[in-house]
């Protein structure tokens, strides 16, 4: 079995001050491969500590003397991206390929974004004063030390789309990655250490909730950058803003696609199930409840019992798997149960259950689909994160915006019509953050986040950035034009 490293900050690797180890388990064999060890509340203080020191030598590069750092990370990263994607599929489950494009490649291109970005980017701008003689100098500061923390469903790219930016607005970073990836959190600090980033610039701890809640309650901590559950967001802001520091929190979702009168069927049944059942539905934008329109309803009905049935099972390092199991015994318990709530609500069973055929080692469960649901249901207004999906009949355009929109949830929704100008119309009044006509894939250039209980803030394109950045203003007077 593997032994990992304790915790990585201050530029080496040391071990936790209460020696707590955690045994991982493969979710494909449910068989223990590695421990990890795993920091405490003791631990906050010299992580933050090495973060703080390193603060003042980091701020003080330019943007492009940031950015050659980053390059660096980008092309170490691209070195290991096989050995990251391999190390996330045997801790979470997820099928090699997929983890390949989003854990490895995919990660090494959020640093690759930002660092091109950090060249470009202009640090001040000057302009015209208007209420004396002379100008403004508005400059871009970084805002402080961050403390990110992130989830196991797409671990690697989850926490680099808060690294990449925070590093290249001149932050200092405090990475708690999941106890599930501290495998791969070791990697990662693997990486920081072969491109020679300053130490104390990144520490990488994984941690217990008690190291997290001391995180975020840090006064050095100046933002808490969060992917995870709404209750947990609740909890990130609340004690954030008792001492004002910023937040930007990715939360809970339970997205809606709408399929209109016009959709083209065969398109929508290609490409819709895989954006519901993606990686196991462990997915926050995983689009699980399906509103369907009187003319498709039953085409989308049937098509997402085909595209169910065709899917294979398996181990994440079969060639054949299209499905991994789930990342845990605790997640096919939820799942499990929310089926069970489907089947006491009398909803149709489509596809999946309980009793479909799965293999027989392995956190596995069927993607399953329930018809004919109400919205107002557990099922329909609750956040699985499995392979479950609901389908509610809409009667029209307008009842369907109004189901989509009937929900604490707004972080993602995709609109399905052959006519883009009124898919566009449709997503102007949907209450979500982004929005997909035809598809759903986040951008690197747009941004990406929630409203309502979905959480605030932006990742992803400048607006990601700037979540790292400061405003200053310096009024500069013009003493020679002799007015006051």
């Amino acid at each position: 079995m593997l032994e990992s490293v304790d915790v990585f900050y201050g530029g080496g690797f040391h071990t936790t001050r209460a020696g707590i180890r955690v045994d991982l388990v493969d979710p494909s064999t449910e068989e223990a491969f590695a421990s990890v060890g795993v920091a405490t509340a003791d631990d906050v203080d010299p992580a933050v500590d090495a973060a703080q020191t390193a603060f003042d030598d980091w701020a003080g590069l330019t943007f492009a003397e940031r950015a050659s750092v980053i390059d660096r990370i980008v092309r170490a990263w691209r070195g290991r991206a096989d050995d990251i994607a391999a190390s996330v599929s045997r801790e979470m489950g997820m099928p090699f390929a997929n983890s390949l494009l989003s854990n490895g490649t995919g990660s090494a291109r959020n640093f690759e974004y930002f660092a091109d970005m950090a060249r470009a980017f202009d640090a001040e701008q000057r302009r015209t004063a208007l209420s004396f003689p002379g100008e403004s100098l508005v400059r871009w500061s970084p805002v402080g030390v961050v403390a990110a923390i992130a989830p196991w469903n797409y671990p690697c790219y989850l926490m680099t789309s808060k690294l990449a930016p925070a590093m290249a607005a001149g932050c200092t970073v405090v990475l708690k990655p999941p106890i599930e990836n501290g495998v791969t959190a070791r990697l990662m600090a693997e990486v920081m250490i072969e491109a020679e980033v300053p130490a104390g610039v990144v520490n990488i701890v994984v941690g217990d909730v008690a190291f997290a809640e001391g995180l975020v309650a840090h006064p050095d901590v100046a933002k808490i950058a969060f992917t995870g559950s709404t209750a947990v967001g609740k909890y990130i802001g609340a004690v954030a803003g008792g001492r004002l520091a910023s937040t930007n929190l990715e939360l809970g979702g339970k997205s809606a696609a709408l399929v209109l009168n016009d959709a083209d069927l065969e398109h929508t049944v290609r490409e819709l199930p895989p954006l519901s059942f993606r990686n196991s539905g462990q997915t926050c934008f995983a689009q699980t409840r399906v509103v369907a329109t009187p003319a498709v309803y039953d085409a989308v009905v049937q098509g997402f019992a085909q595209w169910t049935a065709a899917q294979t099972l398996g181990p994440a390092f079969a060639e054949t798997t299209t499905l991994g199991p789930l990342a845990s015994a605790r997640q096919r318990a939820t799942a499990h149960r929310f089926i069970d709530s489907g089947l006491s609500s009398g909803f149709r069973l489509v596809a999946g259950g309980r009793d479909a055929e799965i293999p027989g080692t392995g956190y596995f469960v069927a993607p399953t689909v329930f018809a004919d649901v109400d919205n107002d249901s557990e099922l329909a207004q609750e956040e699985v994160f499995g392979p479950v999906v609901c389908i509610i009949p809409a009667a029209d355009e307008d009842d369907a915006i109004r189901i989509a929109n009937d929900s604490r949830y707004g972080l993602a929704a995709t609109v399905w019509t052959r006519d883009t100008d009124r898919g566009i119309r449709v997503a102007r009044r949907l209450q979500a953050g982004t929005v997909g006509i035809n598809g759903y894939r986040p951008d690197l250039a747009a941004p990406f986040g929630g409203v309502k209980e979905s959480g605030c803030g932006r990742e992803n394109g400048l607006e990601g950035l700037h979540e790292f950045l400061r405003p200053d203003s310096v009024y500069v007077f013009d003493t020679a034009s002799g007015r006051p």
